[in-house]
């Protein structure tokens, strides 16, 4: 481009010569000859003493009415620089000091520049097309949609050149149908520019006429996919009470919509550039639930709860100690894939009971269940697994890395995303076998103010050499999104093929900002048959909110949130991360579960069984409890 080529003498934006008594001629003042508009050009000068203020001027020094550049020269300075006009021609420069006026001339010539821009003759309203350009790309220089005179258009999708470097950039088409221009703009002067057609476009929404409190909606859709469009819901009032639903890479599917619990008439619609260009009617019906578990129940001993109902988003499963100020003793998440989930009574025997309740707090079922005393003399089972145990071959695992902005902290005096880098390339050298199917996404890395996510290691057998170096050259973006629900959406694809078990870690420090729905798309992943789990890990997350949605997602995943505060805490959260999943069965009754590594469990003298799947295949290691003994058990 231009500006790679005009010397080194082109730097800056800004001649500066700060009040001297000395003339023109006596400090020397060194211009060169021509230079191309718009660029910024070198002044020098031999007087080392000299003080005053230079200014960019016509060619027979008076003044330019705009397109002037002045600043200011102090005897530290050895240079100043000058922006030289946008309009061809010859210019001068004069030196002044402070109440005594200029003096002095010396010319030069701004030479004529070129542009250009290639883009498609036609696009659709919304649409992101392709513009490759040439120019000299500087700093303010922008390629923009205009109108179709060539002049500039309020609200029009630019983008700089200067950040571009293979001469090509992505512009949104105008949201209205007409006649446009494609522009380089460098300032207020058009380079170059190109019409282009904008055209209208359609779409269809077609979904159930209703649909259950909070539950989710399936909506079948058709339109123009442009990047950024989504499927969401809005009330009465056209306000939108939905996460956004993103389309995917076709022109037709279906995608998934959360329900809120209020009941009422609600619209689906399809938006794309903030134009709506469909939509449907749909109304939010009363839903109900039940649950079944035994009568009376162990202290401190885990039981099985059968439940049914909408299972939506932070539905839970809570016990509560009946009597006087009922108290919340416990609770669990509901995974939508799991008929029954798991709850742990309390320490203290006595009177409580289970109630089905929903992310807004309404009980839909209720369940009385006492608890009796656990025996006295307990026997401990500690669940262990090997380290460096094979996952097994027709199993995966996929690393969903966050470089958004918020990486960029410091923490310990490092910024989180060398801690996170460090950490996960200690997981690959020393906790995942080599050889084993793995691959890695990212996202925050590219670009600032995008919700970009990117399959930076495609699933292939894990090579720490060639592995080590690209999760070391990752960099979080200033200002970058968190599109979370993106990238969790992509696993299906990332992992597409794999046939046993599929096990996902998403490490991020903040909640999702691009407008999409994790909790969906976990849902989605979890509904496709695979053998799935996904662990979140939280790093350096200290919103209590937040915690409790990452703990539901990865119920919703079948799989853990851990918290992990610092670096270190880190390191240990992504080794436990693949930890194996197990449950305990006495006599073919469920007494307890965890994950290998973690918190040992206080059970009756007896013979169990630990039950546990292993690339995609359900095994079982039987172990004999003895009282007051701690007995130990290791997963192959």
């Amino acid at each position: 481009m231009i500006n790679s080529n005009f010397g080194m003498w082109i730097r800056g934006m800004v001649l500066a010569v700060m009040g001297s008594s000395v003339g023109l001629g006596e400090i020397g003042l060194q211009v060169p000859k021509e230079a191309p508009v718009g660029s910024t050009m070198e002044v020098r000068w031999t007087d080392k003493a000299a003080k005053g203020r230079g200014d960019v001027t016509k060619e027979d020094g008076s003044k330019l009415e705009k397109d002037g550049s002045y600043g200011y020269v102090s005897p530290k300075a050895e240079a100043v620089e000058v922006t030289v006009p946008k309009t061809p021609g010859r210019y001068g420069v004069v030196f002044s000091e402070q109440g005594k006026g200029s003096s002095g001339l010396v010319t030069f010539e701004a030479t004529a520049v070129t542009a250009s821009v290639s883009g498609p003759a036609k696009a659709a309203i919304g649409e992101t097309v392709e513009v490759e350009f040439t120019g000299p790309s500087y700093a303010k220089d922008l390629v923009s949609f205009g109108t179709a005179e060539g002049g500039t258009l309020k609200g029009a999708s630019y983008k700089y050149p200067s950040n571009e470097r293979d001469g090509t950039l992505a512009l949104r088409a105008p949201m209205e149908a007409g006649s446009y221009t494609l522009l380089y703009l460098m300032g207020d002067v058009v380079l170059a520019k190109q019409g282009i057609e904008v055209g209208g476009t359609s779409a269809t929404v077609k979904a159930a006429a209703t649909v259950q409190a909070g539950g989710v909606l399936e909506v079948l859709w058709t339109g123009p996919d442009n990047e950024g469009d989504f499927v969401t819901l809005h009330d009465g009032a056209g306000k939108r009470v939905s996460g956004h639903s993103y389309m995917g890479s076709s022109k037709g599917g279906i995608v998934s919509v959360a329900v809120p619990e209020e009941l009422g008439k609600y619209e689906v619609v399809y938006v794309t550039g903030g134009v709506i260009l469909a939509r449907q009617g749909v109304e939010v019906v009363p839903v109900s639930a039940t649950l079944e578990a035994k009568a009376e129940v162990m202290a401190e001993m885990a039981f099985e709860v059968a439940w049914t109902g909408p299972g939506n988003r932070n539905d839970r499963i809570v016990l509560v100690k009946m009597g006087e100020g009922e108290s919340l003793v416990g609770y669990t998440y509901l995974d939508p894939a799991e008929a029954v989930a798991t709850v742990e009574a309390p320490k203290e025997a006595g009177e409580y009971e289970l109630r089905y309740r929903t992310e807004k707090g309404e009980v839909l079922a209720t369940r009385p269940i006492r608890v009796v005393p656990a025996p006295e003399k307990p026997g401990l089972l500690e669940v262990l697994t090997n380290p460096k145990a094979e996952l097994g071959e027709h199993s995966a695992i996929e690393v969903i890395l966050d470089a958004s902005g918020s990486m960029l902290k410091q923490q310990d005096g490092k910024r989180r995303i060398e801690i996170a880098r460090e950490t996960l390339i200690s997981l690959i050298t020393d906790t995942i076998p080599e050889g084993t199917p793995f691959a890695l996404r990212v996202f925050g890395h590219k670009e600032a103010d995008s919700c970009r996510t990117d399959l930076e290691v495609p699933l292939l057998p894990l090579d720490v050499d060639q592995l080590t170096p690209i999760i070391g050259g990752i960099n979080a973006v200033n200002l970058a999104k968190t599109p979370i629900a993106d990238s969790l959406t992509a696993v299906g694809q990332d992992l597409k093929g794999v046939t046993g078990e599929l096990v996902v870690i998403l490490l991020t420090d903040g909640e999702e900002t691009c407008g999409g729905d994790p909790a969906l798309a976990i849902r989605g992943l979890r509904l496709q048959g695979t053998d799935i789990r996904v662990n979140i890990v939280g790093y350096a997350i200290d919103d209590e909110g937040l915690k409790q949605s990452f703990e539901s997602w990865a119920a919703l995943g079948g799989g853990q949130y851990l918290n992990a505060p610092s670096g270190e805490e880190l390191s240990k959260a992504l080794r436990q991360a693949l930890a194996v999943p197990y449950k305990v069965y006495r006599g073919g009754e469920f007494v307890a579960e965890g994950v290998s590594g973690g918190a040992e469990h206080e059970l009756p003298a007896g013979e169990y069984e630990v039950r546990f799947r292993r690339d995609g295949k359900a095994q079982v290691k039987k172990v004999g409890v003895i009282a007051e003994t701690r007995v130990q058990v290791t997963l192959p």
